[in-house]
């Protein structure tokens, strides 16, 4: 009897240590693998998710529950957004109603609680409610971060898994695990990224400096909240762990925000793996004190100066991450884009987990901190993302000024660039930057920002002999 209690003692202890081993084995092989972290299997393109494969990036959304909204509503105005949703729908009318009569008596705060507190659908009704909520997001991220916690929080649970008992070795802390809110966010922020850019399409550029450029702040917010939702949805792929900040209050966050004096976003969690699953058991025992970085949105530009202040100069994703920012400003440059861009990054040894960006259209409304502003028209007047595409397909076109070299930097008229394929064709965008240095640049003078200037009138180029 003694010898099979310690034969039972014997293989545990065995266990035990091959899950130290594996576990350590794991985390090292991570540690030396954050080169693959540096590439973006994620982008943002004008309020569309795009996910990469073999092939190129694939669009992976459809923007569910649209209602005619004419391009004069102030799309800015939420409850002039909603009031569309509950035109002609009892349902949505009511709860509109109910919702406005909330945030009367409680504020936004009050009016966030509500929906987020109640279980989530997947409807007319709820895309009405949470466009609300995105609203509500955008008008307040200038002032603090208290609103933007307080979501965050409705958008986690405790896991629990099998027979609804915990589905993992206590650890001593508690688990949490997303739930279908914060996919509804972004829904949400999608369908209002399309109204706000069908709106802008068709407005002039104002000549009101206040106006522009509270236009354009409203631009910068929903861009920076779309991809950190989007960003935080597709990276935090594991349990969280609730956790406190020293020197901060003294409560617990599964994820907190912060603004910086930049106006970039922090996200901190603490995210767990499993390294053993069993059925519905899984085993976790390593943990890593994340950061997420979400930039704030530059025009024209990334800002890409600091780096180094989150990823270690000895990684080798540092040179992989800046070589694409660098390609990516190019782009941004040409084609007049706004663009943010996220790393994710362990706090503890500042090692490279993820990498996303997102691109906007800039539109003349949302030009206001163009400081550039490079005219490439000779009748002086703003060139936005809609002209300098039409101007970079037609110069490389058929009867075009460039049209000899459209084979040598990969221009394809039967598959022109439209605002539409823009994200999809990003990476071949960037790989077109060596290629125009090596064949116009060098010999004819002709920059890459000059290839989407107005060269009507001119004779086409022609190579040398």
């Amino acid at each position: 009897m003694k010898l099979e209690y310690k034969k039972r003692i014997y293989w545990l202890l065995r266990f035990i240590l091959i899950v130290c081993v594996v576990n350590v084995l794991t985390g090292f092989y991570e540690m030396c693998s954050t080169s693959k972290n540096a590439n973006a299997n994620q982008i943002i393109w004008k309020g569309k998710r795009y996910n990469k494969d073999e092939t190129g990036y694939h669009s992976i959304d459809e923007i569910k529950y649209l209602v005619d909204i004419p391009t004069d509503c102030d799309v800015k105005d939420i409850w002039a957004v909603a009031s569309y949703y509950a035109k002609n729908d009892s349902e949505c009318d009511t709860r509109l109603k109910e919702l406005k009569n909330i945030y009367d008596e409680g504020g936004v705060k009050a009016i966030v609680d509500d929906i987020m507190s109640k279980d989530v659908g997947d409807d007319k009704k709820t895309m009405m409610e949470y466009l609300i909520v995105d609203g509500c997001l955008i008008r307040s991220l200038g002032n603090d971060t208290e609103l933007l916690d307080n979501v965050l929080e409705h958008c986690y649970e405790r896991d629990y898994g099998f027979m609804g008992y915990k589905r993992y070795i206590n650890i001593g802390n508690k688990l949490y695990k997303k739930n279908g809110k914060i996919e509804r966010i972004i829904e949400a922020f999608e369908t209002l990224s399309k109204y706000t850019i069908d709106r802008a399409i068709v407005m002039p550029k104002s000549e009101d400096g206040y106006e522009s450029a509270t236009e354009t702040v409203y631009y910068h917010r929903m861009i920076q909240l779309f991809q950190t939702f989007s960003s935080l949805l597709y990276f935090d792929d594991n349990l969280l762990a609730a956790k406190s900040y020293p020197g901060m209050d003294n409560k617990n966050y599964v994820v907190r925000a912060s603004i910086k004096e930049n106006y970039d976003i922090v996200l901190s969690y603490k995210k767990y793996r499993s390294f053993i699953d069993l059925g519905h058991i899984s085993i976790y025992g390593r943990y890593k004190n994340l950061n997420m970085i979400i930039k704030s949105v530059s025009i024209r530009d990334l800002d890409d100066f600091d780096i180094t202040n989150y990823i270690s100069l000895k990684s080798p994703a540092t040179d992989m991450v800046n070589d694409k920012l660098v390609s990516l400003k190019i782009v941004s440059e040409i084609f007049r884009l706004y663009g943010t861009y996220v790393i994710v990054y362990d706090s503890d040894i500042h090692t490279l987990e993820g990498l996303s960006y997102g691109f906007y259209p800039v539109l003349p409304v949302y030009s206001y901190f163009d400081i550039y502003n490079v005219v490439a028209s000779p009748d002086s007047h703003y060139v936005d993302t809609i002209e300098a595409i039409k101007n970079f397909n037609t110069n490389f076109s058929k009867g075009g000024y460039l049209e000899e070299f459209a084979n040598d930097v990969g221009y394809d008229e039967n598959n022109q660039l439209t605002l539409e394929n823009f994200g999809e064709k990003i990476d071949e965008l960037c790989n077109m930057e060596e290629k125009i240095y090596r064949f116009l640049y060098i010999g004819y003078n002709i920059g890459i920002d000059s290839i989407v200037n107005d060269f009507t009138g001119r004779e086409p180029l022609h190579k040398k002999d």
